[in-house]
């Protein structure tokens, strides 16, 4: 479910937990007026202000953490693809058999990875760039089916 929420980015995450959250504080806040309470509408304002700051702040740690992953961003890549689902097709599940360890320090990274979609399989090897602040894509050399396709970030 996280990975569904993530997978517009950070902001829109951000956006539908603020829908969501504004949508239960109606609710709790309806519920506590109803029952005679006197600061129902503070209270409810105050508790969920308090859990959406906590879910804000847990999303971007988890973010963080994904984009210090060499494993994770080459996953996002090839699922995001148009030139891997012109080939496989769409949806498209990617497999990290064994992803490189996390160094620190710039340099470069291959991934390997296993790609498979509706219309095929394949492998496909992500160069990735290793900065300071996490990784970020060179490019990746697609193989399905003795076809090699070179996608560039």
């Amino acid at each position: 479910m996280v990975r569904k929420l993530m997978a517009g980015g950070l902001g829109r995450a951000i956006v539908i937990l603020g829908i969501v959250f504004f949508a239960l504080y109606a609710i709790v806040a309806l519920i506590l007026a109803r029952t005679g309470f006197a600061y129902s509408e503070g209270l409810a304002a105050g508790i969920m202000a308090y859990l959406f700051i906590m879910a804000v702040l847990a999303l971007w740690l988890l973010e963080r953490r994904r984009r210090t992953q060499p494993g994770s961003v080459a996953e996002e890549f090839l699922m995001n693809s148009r030139a891997v689902h012109d080939m496989i097709g769409a949806p498209v599940r990617v497999n990290v058999p064994s992803p490189p360890p996390a160094g620190k320090g710039p340099g470069q990274v291959s991934v390997d990875c296993f790609v498979t979609g509706p219309d095929g399989a394949g492998e496909a090897m992500v160069v990735l760039a290793r900065l300071e602040r996490g990784y970020q894509v060179l490019g990746a050399d697609l193989d399905v089916a003795g076809v090699r396709k070179s996608v560039t970030a």
